[in-house]
C-alpha cells in the first residue's frame, strides 16, 4: 500500500509492505528530513502509527518549524 499527504509545502510519501507472507509489516515514511522505517506485527498497528506520524508531521509544518527532534531517522 502506498499513499501520500502534504505536510505544509512538503510532499510526504508512506508505504506499508509485508516483509514476509504473514508479517511483520514495514511502515516507511519519506519526509523532507529523511526516512522513518518501523516494523509491526499487524497491518492495523502500522496504519495507526502512520496516522500518528502524519499528524505530527503536519503539526510541525503548520507551526513553521522543522520536523521535531527524533523524527528524522
Amino acid at each position: 500500500m502506498i499513499s501520500f499527504f502534504m505536510a505544509g509545502p512538503d510532499f510526504v510519501r508512506w508505504e506499508l509492505t509485508t516483509v514476509e507472507k504473514t508479517g511483520p509489516y514495514r511502515l516507511t515514511i519519506h519526509h523532507a528530513n529523511g526516512v522513518i522505517n518501523e516494523y509491526f506485527t499487524s497491518a492495523m498497528a502500522a496504519l495507526l502509527r502512520e496516522r500518528e506520524l502524519e499528524e505530527l508531521l503536519i503539526a510541525a509544518r503548520a507551526e513553521g518549524s522543522a520536523v521535531p527532534a527524533g523524527m528524522a531517522s
